[in-house]
């Protein structure tokens, strides 16, 4: 069982920390990071395929990409500054979703 908690838990932590770091990406890379996502999902999915595929996507980088289309409409530096917020705000909450995650499953496996 302790096994199965730690697999889960190096799981969560892929996706919470690939999340941020595409974030991060973002803060640097700009538009070369956005245009890879948008080259990595279909719009609109015809197909079980493609739907997975933008749902992999979402799950594992998606977070920043949406963050930054809405902030779009501000001026370059303006949008970095609120974009970094809102990362500084993410991490918190990954912290408080992981802690929660993983206290769940010590008290369900153990």
């Amino acid at each position: 069982m302790d096994d199965i908690i730690q697999g889960i838990r190096i799981l969560l932590l892929c996706i919470l920390s690939g999340q941020l770091m595409y974030g991060f990406l973002i803060v640097l890379f700009e538009e070369t990071m956005t245009n890879f996502y948008a080259l990595g999902i279909y719009e609109p999915p015809n197909n079980l395929f493609q739907k997975i595929t933008n749902l992999f996507m979402l799950v594992t980088i998606g977070s920043g990409y949406h963050i930054y289309l809405k902030l779009r409409k501000y001026s370059w530096l303006i949008r970095k500054f609120l974009f970094l917020i809102a990362l500084f705000i993410q991490a918190i909450a990954f912290v408080i979703i992981y802690k929660t995650i993983y206290g769940v499953l010590k008290v369900i496996f153990l």
